[in-house]
């Protein structure tokens, strides 16, 4: 038995559960009377019903039943679930809980069966959604990470989401007053107004991502933002621009103003929102409002609050906006495009992953921001989705499927998804059998995953069908083999990850492999695409990324940048080629227009230099433009059809530049 076992043994981990929750209600949500513990009952008299947890806010009771392992495992509660309805029943038995003195006022009683580390099945969760008598929530261990995380970043204003999650309205004394425009914008009506922002926060909700929430689409609160925001707002700073609100839920009041002028298309009123404190859902703006949450300042907020729109349209709003903003999380963005575009290719992508987060090797070990914290995560869930969008796994014809169509692709959606997943699931396990533990941080993570799926792209092809695990071990045992014997010690894996964080580098490490597999399986017709030179794909990808960043920077300056912010000859061109092919004036610029609408003094000193003159940037422009001319050096040959090879060296210098850029400039959402 191994020492950590031992040491489980030894320790009372379902207690040491227990004391967590009642810590959590105390000191994170300021619950008052918090108790609970083997020797602590509420029952009618003479009667024993042990209580796990429970504190008292307000006039509300909330009873946790409270269940942990040392280790992550499956394992059945069936029996236990529907002994703590009888157990929750006693609570309420002629108002038992009322023979506590602390709970004698308690007009209301929340029941939450919570777990620690103990996976449940499907049916045993449908058991909290049936209908019962009494209501018995679900959690795991999440929601204490969750709602301490929040509290860190808002202090006090955490508790009205967490009431939210559970039914609580406010009293109805509690409202929120505000003179309000109302109109129509499109087929939406929508309210405007000012608010005092300590007064809305009570009556705001987030729709973050977290587990048990799936449908939400927030990324979560960065401290560290809210922290700038926060010191902004106290040295007397204010928001001109405005938080995007829906308005879901609770009693909604608007009572017109008499005006001296008739307002065409617009009514003056008095808005009154009471009884939920969900009835504000932020779909955009979230930082700005919840830096108020522990500042000293109270000034206006700006608001524009959409009445009754769905979850869906509040999803599209929300990625629309932050498309032309600040980048979103590359994970979220993968994450959400499962759920809201299940049938797209992005979408099947990210639903393949959060299939293989579910199976072994991968069970819990990928970061997909609806499962929590990045802890323990071996790769991110957008390292794992580029890596089977790059290597080309679920179209329908590959680089290296010459003559036949991808045996993985279907245009039946979950017949794709599961395909691709369960040969995945083989491929990486027959790795994980195979190669020794020293490798494993490097294979499973987020360099070396997208490095195994390039290599597993002419592995399907040169099969010609769907492969099963006997197909795959002869490429899985060669692919072991070329680790050992080109990176035999610690160190030179470690050399490996550091050389290998640009794409370029990852294909052309796992080119290495396919050349090993050709050599040691004699298969001369293995990967036959293997000496196409793919490093201008990776230029170009950048040349788009850079040209739609100067257009979103210089739109920030002017609304007429391409006339006023470019130079003549350049418009003049890109204009010409607009009008032709029909793409965005953007499309049409090159790394050589580029360079010179950057350098170009008024943009370089109003916008340019403190983005590209930066610590993982360039020391200067000098060495900006040598980028630039290098990677327009490498490009214009292949793009006219020369067959002019690209050496090692270049390639090395190719891969640190696109580097530099990659640092710099946010990866455009497609």
């Amino acid at each position: 038995m191994s020492l950590n076992l031992i040491d489980n043994e030894k320790r009372d981990i379902g207690k040491e559960f227990e004391e967590e929750v009642k810590i959590f209600l105390k000191d994170k949500l300021g619950f008052s009377d918090v108790k609970g513990g083997p020797n602590f009952n509420i029952a009618p008299n003479g009667q024993k019903n042990q209580i796990d947890a429970c504190g008292r806010y307000k006039d509300i009771l909330f009873v946790f039943e409270c269940k942990a392992a040392g280790r992550r495992i499956k394992k059945s509660l069936r029996k236990d679930i529907l002994e703590n309805r009888s157990k929750m029943r006693m609570v309420l038995d002629r108002y038992s809980y009322r023979s506590i003195p602390e709970y004698k006022n308690c007009n209301f009683v929340v029941f939450i069966f919570i777990t620690k580390k103990i996976e449940l099945s499907e049916i045993e969760k449908n058991l909290f959604k049936n209908d019962s008598n009494p209501k018995i929530w679900y959690e795991d261990e999440n929601l204490l990470e969750y709602y301490s995380d929040l509290n860190e970043k808002i202090g006090n204003y955490a508790i009205y989401n967490f009431l939210t999650d559970y039914g609580i309205h406010p009293s109805e004394n509690e409202q929120l007053i505000l003179t309000s425009l109302r109109t129509k914008l499109g087929n939406y009506q929508v309210y405007n107004f000012y608010a005092k922002p300590k007064d809305l926060l009570k009556f705001t909700y987030v729709a973050r991502r977290r587990s048990l929430k799936e449908e939400f689409y927030q990324r979560m609160l960065d401290k560290s933002r809210i922290n700038k925001i926060q010191k902004f707002l106290d040295n007397g700073g204010i928001f001109p621009t405005n938080v995007i609100i829906s308005l879901r839920g609770g009693d909604k009041d608007f009572k017109k103003i008499n005006c001296s002028e008739t307002l065409k298309d617009c009514d003056v009123g008095i808005l009154k929102i009471k009884n939920s404190y969900n009835a504000c859902w932020i779909v955009d703006g979230q930082h700005r409002l919840y830096s108020f949450a522990r500042s000293k300042s109270n000034e206006l907020i700006s608001c524009i609050a959409f009445d009754e729109i769905t979850i869906e349209d509040e999803r599209r709003f929300f990625l629309e906006i932050n498309r032309e903003q600040k980048p979103i999380q590359p994970d979220l963005i993968w994450d959400l495009d499962g759920l809201a575009n299940p049938d797209s290719a992005r979408g099947i992508i990210s639903n393949v992953v959060r299939t293989l987060n579910n199976r072994e090797p991968f069970m819990d070990k990928i970061y997909i921001p609806v499962k929590g914290s990045k802890s323990e995560k071996l790769v991110n869930m957008a390292a794992f989705c580029n890596g089977i969008a790059n290597a080309s796994l679920i179209k329908d014809i590959t680089s290296n499927c010459i003559g036949i169509k991808n045996p993985l692709f279907t245009n039946i959606t979950k017949t794709i998804t599961n395909r691709v997943a369960t040969v995945l699931e083989g491929y990486f396990s027959l790795l994980d059998r195979n190669f020794k533990e020293e490798y494993k941080s490097f294979i499973f993570g987020n360099a070396g995953i997208p490095i195994m799926l390039y290599v597993l792209e002419p592995i399907v092809a040169r099969i010609g069908r769907i492969p099963g695990l006997n197909d795959l071990e002869k490429y899985t045992l060669a692919i072991t083999n070329f680790f050992e014997e080109n990176y035999p010690s610690t160190e030179s894996i470690k050399k490996l990850r550091e050389g290998t964080t640009g794409e370029g580098a990852r294909r052309n490490c796992a080119k290495q492999i396919g050349l090993y597999i050709r050599i040691n399986t004699k298969d001369k017709d293995f990967w036959p695409t293997m000496e196409k030179d793919e490093s201008i794909e990776e230029i170009i990808l950048m040349e788009r990324r850079i040209a739609n960043f100067i257009a979103n920077k210089l739109f920030e300056l002017s609304v007429n940048w391409e006339s006023q912010k470019i130079p003549q000859p350049i418009y003049i061109n890109a204009k010409k080629r607009m009008e032709q092919d029909g793409v965005p004036f953007e499309e049409n610029l090159s790394l050589g227009d580029e360079l010179q609408i950057i350098t170009r003094k008024d943009n370089w000193d109003d916008i340019f230099e403190e983005i590209f003159i930066a610590k993982d940037g360039f020391q200067n422009q000098e060495e900006l433009k040598l980028a630039f001319n290098y990677l327009s050096k490498i490009r214009n040959p292949q793009l006219h059809g020369k067959s002019t090879p690209i050496n090692k060296e270049d390639l090395s210098l190719c891969d640190i530049y696109i580097l530099r850029f990659s640092r710099i400039i946010p990866e455009t959402i497609i």
